[in-house]
């Protein structure tokens, strides 16, 4: 661990045992005339849970002492149940509360943008959306039920806004790129995150790859403040912007860019050679390598057992339906196996030939499917179809 992980750890430490309210220290509060509230949009970090960045509600009234942030992305990592309940996609998310100064640190140690969109709204609605707030954070009610795509920590601003202003907030979606599906609308998080690129482009299954409408895009801290830009009050005389232009107010590095030799491409390129170099070895001596094909069929197999769980044995909505089993799938651990057996040496041979047949029909239909399949895999989906036609040769 680095001197600056140690001070954020450290940090962190402090900001969880003091750093947030409890229900009982966040006292009923009238705001004054000097009262603002603004959105606070977040920009993404290096560490893969900040990596879509992060929206919180800003009210601040320095005539009454009080400059809160509410933030709806926060999780307790003391939870014993918190890894088990994370895979399952049944992790609550929790409401807090700290001061604003303490919310900042944390992004000053992350090298993170904070940017500020003051909110034009009415002295009553402005207290309307605190008393709300107070009531959201109520022990009773502080937990939801987190989801990725339709229930996270700006969908749930998103909301609270449209829900406790009596105006209503008409948003522009000409601001936004239509058309867009999920799935799209994430890659430009994790361009320089080629590694979690994959491994998101692996879990989501076809309904990631629905457009989204432009309410939908919120779900994304830059949309929100994108759409909270354009949005406005109208009446029959008059058009009010709903948010000012945002204002710098901390800044951040950029990500830096990853290196080609470092991608998933790469690796799997020369996963290919490698199958390459042994398949021209296997046919001259008519033998296959079995630890090879042990080795590439089993961590395939794994990794089918890591989809297929998400898509049937999780809350995951998004994860389900998911067409990377076709070539990822549980079954190549057993078949394997088989190999090394030798009365069921001919079902492993019956099976990788009907392998073989399966994954070079997807390979040839591998742009046309419903779903997206991530490309930086194509060369390991080769290697496997080639692979299987040496084990029913050889084997």
């Amino acid at each position: 661990m680095n001197l600056n992980k140690l001070h954020l750890t450290l940090f962190l430490l402090v900001f969880t045992l003091n750093g947030h309210f409890s229900s009982a220290q966040l006292p009923a509060v009238m705001l004054t005339d000097s009262a603002k509230v603004s959105l606070l949009t977040c920009s993404q970090g290096e560490e893969l849970y900040s990596i879509f960045g992060h929206s919180a509600i800003r009210v601040k009234d320095p005539i009454v002492g009080v400059d809160w942030v509410f933030n709806y992305g926060t999780f307790d990592f003391s939870d014993p149940n918190f890894y088990p309940n994370f895979v399952k996609g049944k992790l609550n998310y929790i409401l807090s509360v700290s001061t604003y100064k303490n919310f900042e640190y944390t992004y000053i140690f992350e090298n993170r943008y904070i940017y500020e969109q003051i909110l034009n709204l009415k002295q009553y609605e402005k207290q309307l959306l605190l008393d709300s707030l107070r009531i959201n954070y109520l022990p009773q009610n502080r937990y939801y039920l987190y989801d990725f795509l339709f229930d996270n920590c700006a969908t749930r601003i998103r909301d609270i806004f449209v829900e406790a202003i009596p105006r209503t907030i008409e948003f522009d979606s000409t601001a936004l790129k239509q058309g867009m599906t999920f799935r799209q609308l994430l890659m430009p998080n994790v361009k320089e995150k080629p590694w979690a690129l994959l491994g998101i482009n692996l879990l989501l299954g076809v309904s990631a790859d629905r457009p989204a409408e432009p309410w939908e895009y919120m779900f994304l801290p830059e949309h929100m403040m994108t759409a909270f830009q354009h949005a406005s009050f109208k009446t029959d005389t008059l058009t009010v912007l709903f948010a000012q232009p945002p204002v710098n107010l901390l800044d951040g590095v950029e990500i830096p860019r990853n290196r080609f030799r470092e991608s998933p491409l790469f690796v799997f390129m020369v996963i290919f050679l490698a199958t390459a170099f042994f398949t021209y070895k296997d046919v001259r001596r008519k033998k296959h390598s079995l630890w090879f094909d042990t080795i590439l069929f089993g961590f395939v197999g794994l990794l089918g057992i890591v989809i297929a769980f998400q898509w049937f044995g999780s809350d995951h909505a998004v994860m389900a339906k998911n067409y990377n089993l076709i070539w990822a799938h549980p079954l190549h651990l057993i078949a394997v196996i088989m190999v090394f057996l030798k009365p069921l040496v001919k079902i492993a041979k019956i099976y990788f030939l009907a392998s073989m047949l399966l994954l070079i029909t997807l390979l040839i239909f591998w742009f046309f499917l419903p779903q997206v399949l991530p490309f930086p895999v194509f060369p390991l989906v080769a290697s496997m179809a080639v692979r299987s036609v040496v084990v029913y040769k050889f084997a």
